[in-house]
């Protein structure tokens, strides 16, 4: 069970023992408050949606999401954090792979690479 739904069922609990003490008391009301206010702290499907698209698609600025759903305070947002911070380690791992399959199948070794002037690109737009 996860913490949300244990604070819930203690809230619930805490609603019975209260309507038994006294009978006046409207426990259905209290337990739909209660469902009500559980679903607002709760981030929306479309925060979601789109700090997980970033993380895949924008490796870098997926971690802007994650930061932004950890100090959200929403009873969810650490778990979605988490999830961003994920997808964006996985979309940085692959690119990275891409990149080296790329430049291992065009005959040139990061040596070269790094051995390449700016006065060299310069003559290449001449």
């Amino acid at each position: 069970m996860s913490e949300q739904e244990e604070k819930l069922t203690k809230q619930v609990q805490e609603y019975a023992q209260i309507a038994k003490e006294n009978k006046k008391v409207d426990v259905a009301a209290l337990v739909l408050n209660a469902f009500q206010k559980q679903k607002e702290n709760r981030l929306t499907d479309k925060e979601k949606r789109w700090g997980y698209l970033v993380s895949l698609g924008l490796p870098p600025f997926g971690l802007i999401f994650a930061f932004k759903f950890y100090l959200s305070g929403k009873d969810d947002g650490e778990h979605a954090a988490w999830i961003c911070g994920m997808l964006t380690a996985f979309s940085i791992l692959v690119a990275i792979i891409f990149l080296q399959i790329l430049i291992s199948g065009s005959g040139v070794n990061i040596n070269q690479i790094q051995q390449i002037k700016p006065s060299d690109i310069q003559q290449l737009y001449q």
